[in-house]
C-alpha cells in the first residue's frame, strides 16, 4: 500500500495555521485583515488534497503545472478541474496582487470549491481503504471571524 501520511500530516499543518489566523488574535494583530494568507491556505490544502489521490495514481507531483496536467487528464479529477483552477487564482490573487477577500465571498466561493475538491479526493481514499484522512471543515474555522 502506497504512504500518504506525508501530505495528510501537512494538511493537518495547514489546518492549524487556519486555525490560528482565525483565533483570537493579540490586540495589536485585531485591525490586520490575514484574508490574503486564509485563502493561500485554503489552496493549499486543497493542492495537498490531489498531491495525496497522485501518489495513489503513482504520480509524484514537484509543481503546480504538473498537478494541473493530471487534474485535467484523470478522469477522477476532472470534475473539480474548474474548482481548483479558481482556487489556485485566488489565492496567486492573494500572494502576488496583494488582494484583500471579503469574509463571504471565502465562505459562499471559496469553500464550497475546496470542499468539492477535498470530497473528491476523500472518495478516492476511502475506495483504496485509506481511512487516516483528517476531517477538514473549514467553514467553522472561517465562522469566527
Amino acid at each position: 500500500m502506497v504512504d500518504v501520511t506525508k501530505y495528510l500530516t501537512l494538511i493537518e499543518h495547514d489546518l492549524k495555521l487556519l486555525d490560528l489566523l482565525t483565533s483570537n488574535l493579540p490586540e495589536r494583530l485585531n485591525k490586520e485583515n490575514f484574508s490574503d494568507w486564509k485563502v493561500t491556505i485554503i489552496f493549499y490544502m486543497a493542492c495537498l488534497f490531489l498531491k495525496t489521490a497522485c501518489v495513489l495514481f503513482g504520480e509524484d507531483i514537484q509543481d503546480h503545472y504538473t498537478l494541473r496536467q493530471i487534474i485535467n487528464n484523470r478522469s477522477e479529477l476532472y470534475a473539480i478541474a474548474k474548482n481548483y483552477r479558481h482556487l489556485e487564482e485566488a489565492s496567486r490573487d492573494a500572494r502576488y496582487e496583494g488582494r484583500v477577500f471579503e469574509k463571504q465571498y471565502i465562505m459562499d466561493r471559496l469553500v464550497p470549491k475546496f470542499n468539492s475538491v477535498r470530497d473528491c479526493v476523500v472518495e478516492i481514499l476511502a475506495k483504496q481503504n485509506i481511512s487516516n484522512v483528517p476531517v477538514i471543515k473549514i467553514e467553522q474555522y472561517l465562522n469566527r471571524v
